[in-house]
């Protein structure tokens, strides 16, 4: 475990809120600078002078990763001999030099939050060199993906909308074709960007006839909405996204989510949109594809439907497992054909890539969606 100090210097906001877990920092320490609030306000200075956090150090041995993913050995029996020439990925420093990064920014994560990976190995198979690329976290849910042929109607996209963050893309799409129906997110923005607009209109009015918080604090609420249906849906890159091509269904079709900066860095190791993945959890391996990227400090992210069979309650707004015993396994240079969504195709990749790393202990072990 290493303990790293963070210095703040021209940090003038910091939000230290109870998701930092304050009541469980063992030490305050108070500054007797000598000077008085006018001073010390203009120093330009934050009132916190430094933070002490412990980064983890990633596991390396497979007796480490059985302790938190118990079955993962017998299901891959391979796995061990893979182990003797681990290498941990540079992901795993980048991962937390972002965290790092974000808490000079002022935002604490929680706990659980900031400690979402136990490690991510690179592997190679020493008889076939077949590369993977292991990550050990916990799973998040995400709900995003259009596909109009599938899903047309704006409704069909309520359980997905349950989530704050859902997106209508993903990293992994491919174009329309003429039949293809129009995706319901192209005028549903606009529209309700018009109806707020009306209600920021009768609002304004309220707010002017009534001195007091209620109507003035419901006016920025809709101003605050304005300004993101129109960052949302108004971009020219939204608009050509959704016009032309279609994506993965977070609630139908299974896929992980790797950092965003992961796609752009890496050689041999960097992850593609389609690459074949594997997530092993208890006694069951689930095939599945990497399908999107995500925010630079989180790892350990599914689509809905991949989250409820770990956990039938994953939603939106509920991740799928608190733990780190999720082992996410993603093959470089595997890509799935665009718009491939056979899954008894996927099912039957991830066994000849398993076989090729070591196999599995049973064929029944890996499932078959339906």
């Amino acid at each position: 475990m290493k303990f790293l100090l963070l210095t703040i210097g021209s940090i003038v906001s910091l939000s230290l809120s109870a998701s930092a877990d304050p009541a469980n920092i063992k030490e305050w320490v108070e500054l007797d600078e000598g000077k008085s609030a006018h001073e010390l306000r203009g120093s330009g200075k934050t009132y916190l002078r430094k933070v002490e956090y412990a980064l983890p150090e990633p596991a390396t041995t497979l007796k480490r990763l059985n302790a938190i993913n118990p079955h993962i050995s017998t299901l891959l029996p391979g796995l061990g001999a893979l182990m003797e020439s681990a290498k941990v990925s540079p992901y795993y420093a980048q991962l937390y030099a972002q965290k790092i990064k974000q808490l000079r920014s002022g935002i604490f994560p929680t706990t659980h939050n900031f400690y979402d990976c136990e490690t991510v190995l690179e592997l190679e198979s020493p008889q076939t060199h077949r590369k993977v690329l292991l990550v050990q976290a916990d799973m998040d849910v995400v709900t995003d993906g259009t596909d109009p042929t599938r899903k047309p109607a704006l409704t069909d996209y309520d359980s997905a909308r349950v989530s704050n963050s859902f997106l209508p893309f993903t990293k992994y799409g491919w174009p329309k074709n003429s039949s293809t129906p129009a995706n319901p997110f192209i005028n549903y923005y606009p529209a309700a960007l018009k109806e707020l607009q009306e209600v920021r209109a009768d609002l304004a009015k309220r707010a002017e006839e009534d001195k007091g918080m209620i109507w003035r604090e419901l006016l920025e609420t809709c101003d605050a909405q304005i300004r993101y249906v129109k960052g949302r849906g108004n971009g020219t890159n939204f608009q050509k996204w959704t016009r032309e091509r279609r994506y993965v269904l977070a609630t139908e079709d299974p896929f992980i989510v790797l950092p965003n900066g992961w796609f752009n860095t890496g050689g041999d190791w960097k992850p593609r949109p389609g690459d074949i993945a594997a997530v092993v959890y208890r006694n069951k391996i689930y095939p599945a594809i990497l399908g999107d990227s995500g925010p630079e400090t989180i790892t350990g992210e599914a689509s809905l439907r991949l989250a409820r069979k770990l956990n039938p309650e994953a939603s939106g707004r509920q991740r799928a497992v608190d733990g780190l015993g999720v082992t996410y396994l993603l093959f470089p240079n595997c890509r799935i054909e665009s718009g491939n969504l056979d899954m008894d195709h996927w099912r039957n990749r991830v066994l000849e890539l398993l076989d090729e790393i070591g196999g599995v202990s049973s064929a029944d072990s890996v499932h078959k969606w339906e």
